[in-house]
């Protein structure tokens, strides 16, 4: 069974796509906490069509997803219709923020509206739900990336001809039946596929690949050396079956061009995420397709590898403010004031206060925000947000970051807080970035986390920082 967003891409109509809607056009904020607490799914996307989206790229400063959209073809001067004018052969992007900031979010938004006949035949994947991300390669990536692109064009009905696709049917052969350690895998394959070739062969083959690597199957090592050690073979193969796929696509008036989307690569940390974007990008660039790929805005700091070897395009935190002064931008308030009130409404608050309070200390994270929420909702004793459910609520958070930050990284933060710091590529600031206790902003200024600066560490650092200017 396709997770419900990869369900929504082989409809027969692409306009269906826009339609998807988890909640009912009636739908109207809780007014009891326990049902506010039910909606703070504050690790999970919202779908596209979900009533409790808000548009946000107003809020994030000087930020537009025209950039992104120019590089990938794509004319969206018409709202209602993006358009595929200048496509290319392919093309290799990451779509870079903090954890939290909506990327997953705007990923299937963008996905949804970029799969119709003018544009792209999106092929979109989350690893967090195909594949064990806290042991990731590129193999894995690719492969299941593969037996999504199948699934969707059998379901879509495209017609393939079986010629195109025998290359890769081949490579299978060769190397996954005739070797001594996956032979007994390829026959179980054989035998779930039945008289099977073509699309609904090469579907079956690739999920049961995508299978073991998720499930740690004893194959999956020797799938794993099977597949670099012929990767251009397989490379080759699968190329052919792309622009086979490509050929059915435009004949059949279902896209123009091919488009992966891979979410959930940005939770790939430090010798992970390297060995992904910058150790392994050869093989990911010998696929001939577009991908946009999600990333960490930490690896954005890594010696600007990534940056040569992608086009890099940064979802920046919502901005509450401007970093030469403490007025408080309305934009981004308003922004995060109706993402609160799209879960709980406003008689849940004992004052209107409280409610910038939460927005305030969020540092313009939405995860952030519904994170602070929940830990209000856990804190609160009577039938309403309070001051004292508020108030712990922040020192609950704050305490999260106070097990997670180092001595020195206090005064790293005042330091950046209070432009002394000059070091924009050291392991403490990618660090200090990819667990948002450092947040960038639009105009690529950063500050810390907000209840950081009211942890005791952070307060020492003032002194002894003033002292060594």
């Amino acid at each position: 069974m396709l997770p419900r967003l990869h369900q929504r891409f082989i409809k027969d109509d692409y306009r269906d796509l826009s339609m998807s809607d988890p909640l009912s056009d009636d739908y109207t904020p809780p007014t009891d906490l326990w049902a506010v607490d039910a909606q703070l799914e504050f690790n999970e996307a919202l779908d596209n069509g979900d009533k409790r989206y808000v548009p946000t790229a107003q809020a994030r400063g000087d930020f537009s997803f025209s950039r992104l959209l120019k590089a990938l073809g794509v004319d969206d001067r018409n709202e209602q219709c993006w358009i595929l004018r200048g496509p290319h052969p392919r093309g290799y992007h990451l779509f870079c923020g903090h954890r939290g900031c909506g990327k997953s979010t705007e990923l299937r938004r963008l996905a949804v509206k970029l799969h119709h006949q003018d544009a792209f035949f999106v092929i979109f994947m989350d690893v967090l739900e195909e594949l064990d991300y806290n042991n990731l390669q590129y193999s894995d990536v690719l492969l299941t990336l593969a037996k999504q692109l199948f699934k969707q064009l059998e379901a879509a009905q495209l017609d393939i001809d079986q010629v195109l696709l025998q290359t890769l049917e081949d490579w299978f052969k060769e190397r996954i039946e005739t070797n001594s350690v996956t032979k007994e895998f390829a026959a179980q394959v054989k035998i779930g596929a039945k008289a099977e070739t073509g699309l609904p062969f090469l579907g079956k083959l690739f999920a049961e690949i995508s299978t073991a690597f998720k499930n740690n199957s004893s194959y999956k090592k020797e799938l794993r050396s099977i597949i670099e050690n012929s990767f251009s073979q397989f490379a080759d193969s699968f190329n052919l079956c792309l622009q086979a796929a490509e050929d059915a696509v435009q004949r059949q008036q279902q896209g123009k061009k091919l488009l992966f989307i891979v979410d959930g690569t940005d939770r790939l940390r430090g010798e992970d995420s390297q060995r992904f974007f910058i150790g392994d990008v050869h093989q990911l660039k010998q696929i001939d397709a577009n991908f946009i790929y999600c990333a960490p805005i930490s690896l954005l700091y890594e010696g600007n590898q990534a940056q040569q070897e992608f086009h890099h395009f940064v979802l920046p935190m919502i901005k509450l403010r401007e970093k030469d002064h403490d007025t408080p931008l309305s934009a981004g308030y308003a922004v995060m004031r109706e993402m609160i009130e799209k879960r709980a409404a406003p008689t849940l608050f004992s004052t209107p206060e409280l409610i910038e309070k939460l927005i305030e200390y969020s540092g313009g994270s939405p995860r952030e925000l519904l994170k602070l929420l929940h830990y209000a909702f856990l804190r609160v004793t009577g039938e309403q947000f309070d001051q004292a459910a508020v108030d712990a609520a922040i020192v609950d958070l704050a305490t999260d970051y106070k097990r997670l930050i180092e001595p020195e990284d206090h005064e790293l933060l005042y330091a950046i807080d209070h432009n002394t710091e000059t070091e924009d590529n050291s392991e403490r600031i990618r660090r200090c970035l990819y667990h948002l206790m450092l947040l960038e902003y639009n105009g690529f200024w950063r500050m810390s986390h907000p209840v950081i600066r009211s942890l005791p560490g952070y307060q020492k650092a003032q002194p002894q920082t003033n002292n060594t200017n």
